[in-house]
């Protein structure tokens, strides 16, 4: 019997002039070739001019998959089925099983991508593993009733339809049905059905269990191989360790290694933050207002048991923003490249907000002739409808009464419009309820915590929420980010995906330069203050890191 999509698993085999010898089986996301033996899964010798890690094979679904250069100067040519000339990748691509794929050059060793079964001997291996009955076990009233089920069946089948009428008559005015051997019958027939589906229940949830613990191995091991990169010397670490050292966010550095297009933009991010650290110098001046109610959210996000450690550590930044703004609006630009209002500790647009589950009121940015459309009660009220059309949220209807507020952004001329009333934006036990939903162990379209991209995958869902195609809150999110990098997830979005990396990007970069700016612009009590007891990250790393974006090229 053939097996369905989901049972099968990735081979890559040479082509026929290069020996057709096949590799795999390959149950893992992904697929890594080059001339490092520690990062990659196919080794290939350095002298034929193969990266470390030259190309990644990643599987997204049960049959789909993305072939992707690593780095964009490494040489990939894929032969799509059927075509004899190919094309250079510069991109990740989508491939089909049969198509394949050379390195270095056009006429470099070809793999063909294949997806397969496990080999006989692995499947029995596993078999043999999962099974959890001994032979004493097997007498089990599952069994009983399989086997009662079957007789009584036997019986009615071999009845005509009066026969089995008239005998059921006489079964029940006889008195028969009560004998205690026909009872017994009875119960072993309905703890059969019980028990066996109980037991099927058991085993489904065992098989789901056990993919999620051989993905968290997996994801283990490439921790393991990135800590073990990071004895010695700080100064001889990469800067993805050094992130991972000062923030304590142990998927950091693993998932940043691997995801190629969200390392570029966090190191972009990072030199930004440290050349202009004067936007933030609020942080570390322990007497601001601003630093107060950061540093209560700080607080309430690490205490609040709706989310993992890693996660909590990395969402606290997202309510450290640049500037000294003390109103709860600001002025900011969303991932269709509109400039709305953000409103909250964490500037969340309407879109994203209702996306999230946080309940909120439209809203709407002015810049000019402020006061004439706030009086002007049409004119604002459709601008408010504006706000609800973009996140597919039901519009005011013609003459309905609105209650409409006018509130300014502080230090400018821009002011927020916005529909009065009890703004959840503003109450941190209600987001973070709602991030927890999506963004805690159970949010939907992620990957299991603890492994390799569990935590940047769920910043990036905090963002791609307000991509107007995305709707968390349906059953089809229109977003799935449990199967490859969130860099390499959001190339499909286009433009609006480049938005979102980018700000998943800067959340990153926050996480580890503005501790690193406490620590090394204040005093050691105030930024333990800041950055809370235990968290604060060593000033040696920090200088370290300060110099590696300063002269990385």
């Amino acid at each position: 019997m053939a097996s369905s999509p989901e049972e099968l698993v990735t081979y890559l085999r040479l082509s026929p002039e290069f020996g057709g010898t096949r590799f795999g089986p390959f149950e893992g996301l992904e697929v890594r070739l080059g001339s490092d033996a520690d990062r990659c899964h196919i080794v290939l010798p350095e002298a034929l001019g193969v990266r470390a890690e030259h190309a990644r094979l990643i599987r997204q679904g049960p049959q789909n998959l993305i072939l992707s250069p690593s780095e964009r100067t490494a040489a990939v040519f894929l032969y799509k089925s059927g075509e004899r000339r190919p094309v250079q990748l510069n991109t990740p691509t989508a491939v089909r099983p049969g198509d394949g794929f050379a390195l270095v050059t056009a006429d470099g060793p070809r793999f063909i991508i294949e997806l397969d079964e496990l080999p006989p001997e692995v499947k029995t291996q596993r078999e043999q593993a999962r099974q959890v009955a001994t032979g004493r076990r097997r007498l089990t009233a599952a069994k009983m009733g399989e086997e009662a089920k079957r007789q009584v069946w036997t019986r009615l089948l071999v009845l005509g339809p009066m026969q089995l009428l008239q005998r059921a008559s006489v079964f029940i005015r006889s008195g028969a049905i009560f004998q205690p051997r026909n009872i017994f019958l009875g119960v072993a027939i309905a703890g059969g059905y019980i028990f066996g589906g109980a037991t099927a229940c058991r085993m489904g949830g065992f098989k789901k269990k056990l993919a999620t613990q051989e993905v968290q191995v997996e994801s283990c091991q490439q921790e393991l191989a990135f800590a073990e990169n990071m004895r010695g010397d700080s100064t001889e670490y990469k800067v993805e360790q050094l992130a991972q050292v000062i923030t304590g966010i142990r998927s950091l550095g693993p998932s940043l290694e691997e995801d190629g297009k969200l390392r570029e933009e966090w190191k972009s991010k990072m030199k930004v933050l440290t050349s202009d650290s004067a936007r933030y110098d609020w942080l570390w001046n322990t007497q601001n207002r601003k630093t107060e109610e950061f540093v209560g959210w700080r607080d309430r996000v690490i205490a609040y048991d709706g989310l993992d450690p890693d996660t909590a550590k990395a969402l606290v930044w997202l309510g450290a923003w640049p500037g000294k703004r003390r109103t709860e609006f600001a002025d900011l630009t969303d991932s269709e490249g509109t400039d709305v209002c953000g409103r909250g500790p964490l500037q969340m647009t309407f879109r994203q907000a209702r996306r999230l589950g946080v309940s909120a009121f439209p809203d709407a940015l002015l810049v000019r002739d402020v006061e004439s459309t706030y009086e002007n009660r049409t004119l604002a009220q459709e601008l408010l409808n504006g706000t609800l059309t973009s996140a597919s949220a039901p519009t005011y209807a013609e003459g309905e009464k609105v209650e409409v507020m006018l509130s300014q952004i502080a230090q400018g001329t821009a002011y927020c419009i916005h529909q009065d009333g009890d703004d959840h934006r503003m109450n941190i036990s209600r987001t973070l309820k709602a991030l927890g939903e999506q963004l805690g162990p159970d949010g939907k379209a992620l990957p299991p915590i603890g492994t390799t991209f569990s935590t940047s995958a769920r910043v990036a869902k905090y963002w791609v929420a307000d991509v107007t195609r995305v709707d968390l809150q349906a059953s089809e999110p229109g977003v799935d980010l449990s199967g490859a990098p969130p860099g390499t997830v959001m190339d499909a979005f286009e433009n609006r995906g480049k938005w979102v990396t980018s700000r998943t990007a800067e959340t990153l970069a926050r996480a580890v330069v503005l501790p690193c700016l406490t620590v090394l612009s204040g005093d050691a009590k105030d930024a333990e203050k800041v950055l809370g007891e235990g968290n604060v990250p060593s000033p040696i790393n920090c200088l370290v890191l300060d110099w590696k974006l300063r002269n990385e090229s």
